[in-house]
Formats: structure tokens, sequence, C-alpha cells
């Protein structure tokens, strides 16, 4: 779960912070932190590619920094080529520059990964470890992911400093409009194209979740087809030990590719793409994708599923499989979190200006106490087990709200007395409403 964390941490700052320095600085330090190591470091390719100048550094002396030029023909160069280096002895390894300042800075381990923007290597990162280490390949992967944040962080840095280039260039020149009228209406009209092309940046950052996103994404998805194509035998028969490991490999990059495709909705949702796939659809052809999973899960759990909903249901303008995902998840968690001889139930409710939707369990309900955070992200109830990234209930709410509407949850539920309740509105025609009683 600390890889998660970091990767959301670390890409919400490259979306918010101006400061290039803070957000490499955070890289290398959440690297070293999330893998345990003694330090980390960020470098950069010299303009003539010959040398890497350290752009970062964490838990690494001054001394040791600055100990001299490090040469991409010594300095674990295969990491230049794309691909990641571990060197499990580095004060004898020959690969390695500086073997005698690893020894007196007490280093034992490196591994170096490649640091990556648009298909070309621009640098690379280093993890040192105090005790000889192998790196296992989840560590590896999150460390090749984090190297390609520093990269995005890198190429939104450029654009900043162009973008405040203009602008300083900009109120220069709005500066000799006193002086010189002429001349001060010809550099207006150069601002006004500066103005908008900083207009257009900042709509840019938005993207930033998603492209981080983005890009972890691809090399995940293409491991796990791999993965597919192992376990599937289309490569040869493997031993049971060898199909177990594989299996498990398998889970986990599920895992954090549903953990980035939470990311990217969370971007369109704070980016307020929600609204262009709006349009007038029927609400039954919503409800009934949820409904007959709900009745496919429940049947194997050995739950039973009620729904109450009028037999005609009005259409809403809506984003439909946004919505739909929303109803989704929620059946789905009180699904999850009952045991087996426990019930769920749908309920909705067509009132004038609003449709109201309710999915309530008989299951183990939510702690008084944590009620209030059931919504914020990466939160996971002291009561739940099973694993998840706790960005749920977070996207369900940021859709609905992007709707107009509310959502709110109870537990225990009102009417059983067990399990929870979670209810939210869309508003008819746009119009928000406030809670309304059951």
């Amino acid at each position: 779960m600390r890889y998660e964390q970091v990767f959301f941490e670390v890409t919400k700052r490259i979306s918010s912070s101006l400061s290039t320095d803070e957000v490499l600085k955070s890289i290398v330090e959440s690297t070293a932190r999330a893998v345990n190591a003694k330090g980390s470091s960020l470098l950069l390719l010299s303009p003539d590619k010959k040398q890497l100048v350290h752009s970062a550094t964490y838990g690494l002396s001054d001394w040791f920094v600055k100990k001299g030029p490090l040469s991409t023909e010594k300095g674990l160069a295969q990491a230049l080529e794309g691909k990641p280096v571990l060197v499990l002895n580095a004060t004898k390894d020959k690969n390695v520059q500086y073997r005698w300042h690893m020894k007196k800075e007490g280093i034992a381990s490196i591994l170096a990964v490649p640091v990556v923007f648009e298909n070309e290597v621009i640098g690379m990162m280093r993890v040192f470890t105090a005790e000889p280490r192998q790196f296992s390949e989840e560590e590896t992967g999150f460390v090749e992911g984090v190297a390609s944040l520093g990269a995005l962080a890198l190429q939104k840095a450029r654009r900043h400093e162009a973008v405040s280039n203009d602008l300083q260039q900009c109120n220069i020149d709005l500066s000799s409009l006193v002086n010189e009228r002429k001349v001060a209406t010809e550099n207006l009209q150069q601002c006004n194209i500066d103005l908008s092309r900083l207009a257009n940046e900042r709509q840019n950052l938005f993207h930033f979740l998603s492209m981080a996103a983005h890009d972890l994404k691809a090399p995940l998805s293409a491991v796990q087809t791999y993965f597919g194509a192992l376990l599937g035998g289309f490569t040869g028969e493997l031993s049971t030990r060898q199909t177990d490991i594989l299996e498990r490999c398998s889970t986990r990059i599920a895992q954090l590719l549903e953990l980035i495709n939470d990311l990217l909705d969370i971007s369109k949702i704070e980016a307020g793409q929600l609204v262009t796939e709006m349009e007038e659809v029927r609400l039954k052809t919503i409800v009934d994708g949820p409904v007959e999973m709900g009745h496919t899960l429940t049947e194997r759990k050995g739950l039973k599923l009620e729904v109450d909903m009028p037999k005609k249901l009005p259409h809403l303008y809506v984003a439909s499989t946004r919505l739909q995902n929303a109803l989704t998840q929620l059946i789905s968690n009180a699904i999850t979190y009952t045991d087996p001889g426990g019930s769920v139930k749908l309920r909705i409710v067509n009132s004038p200006n609003a449709v109201r939707f309710e999915v309530s369990d008989t299951g183990i309900g939510i702690p008084k106490e944590e009620l209030a955070q059931v919504f914020n992200e990466f939160f996971r109830a002291s009561n739940v087990k099973t694993k998840g990234s706790g960005l749920g209930l977070s996207i369900v709410k940021g859709i609905i709200e992007a709707h107009g509407g509310d959502i709110w949850t109870e537990s225990p539920c009102p009417e059983t007395g067990k399990g929870s309740r979670f209810t939210f509105t869309i508003p008819k025609k746009g119009r928000k409403i406030t809670k309304e009683k059951s």
C-alpha cells in the first residue's frame, strides 16, 4: 500500500507545486523511504551526454555528492540503455566509478533505473543500500515508475519556465504604456497572446495526473499480458511453484492497474471532464447493469438482493457510464462486506426534484467514529480486512457531486439496525437538492 500512497502523493505534488527542486527532492526521499534504502539520487545527462549531473539527492553526504564528475561510460552505463541495473557489491564491481568512495560512504548495493521521457533516456535514478541487497521485481518496477514521474516533473518545469518568462516580458511591456503609447499598444497585443498561452498551460496542468497514470499503465498492462501468456501455457508447461509466483505477480499488477484507473478517474473528475460526457439517457439503462451484476454476485455468495424501484424511471441528463460505475461500486461494496445469509437492498425513489438511490446491507457496517472519513482518499475502515486502494468511495463522491448531487452514509442502517446505508441524489435538470429523509 505504501507504493500506491507514494505514487499518489508525488503525482499530486507534480500537479500542484511550481518548485521543481521540491518535487524532485520529494521523489528521491519518498523512493528511499518506500524501499527502506539508505539514500537515493536523480541524475540527468549533461548537454553533451558525456556526464551525469545530480539534480536531487537524499540520504547522501555532501562529500559523496561532490566527489567528482560521473562519466556515462563508467557510471552504470547500462541504465542509460533503458534497462534497470543492480550492483550487489558497489565497492568491488568494476562498473562502479567511485568504489572507494562507496565504501567510505557506507554503500553496499546500488539499483540504477533509467529516467525516460517521450521514449528518450534523459538520466537515471539510483537507490543505495547500506547492506548487500537483491531488489524484487515489485521494488524495481516501483522505482522505475517513480523515475517516470521525475521526468514528468522536469517537463512541467520547462513549461512553467517558458510561461514565466513570457509573463515577465509581458509585465515589462505593460510598464512602458505610460511613456510610449504606440509601443504600449503593440506590447499589449503581445501580452494578450502570452496570457492566452498561459491559460492553455494552466489547463494542461490538469492533465498531469492522467499523464502520470497513462505512463504507468502502458508498461504494467504489457507485463500483465505477458503473465497471462505464461499462465495460459503458451510458452510451455510451468511448475506448481512457478505458477504460484506468476499468479501472485499478476494479482499485484491487477491491483496496481486498478489504482491507476482510479487515479485517471480522479484526474478527469477534478478537471471537470464529466460535463463533456453528459447526455440525456433513460435511467433504466443505467440501473439494469449494476442490478444484473448484483444478482450474480449475491447468488454466488449466498445473499439476498432486493430491488425496490418504480416501474417507470425518468430520463436524466448524466454521464451514464460514470453514474453506472458509482452505483456498481456501492452495490459491490455492500455484497463484499456482507456475510453469507445476509441481504443487500437497492431502493430508488423518484421525487419531483431528484432521483434518490439507496444501497443498504446487513453487513459489518462502519464504526461510528469513522463515518465522517468514509469518502476520504485512501481511507480504509478499521474493521475491513479485504485489500483495496481506498479510492473507490472518494471517486463515487466525486461522480455524484459532478452531477450536482449529494451523497451520505448511515451505519447502522436505520431500517434494519444492521450494516450500513449509502444514499445519493441526482437532481433533475441539473438542480441540486438537499438530503431528503426516506
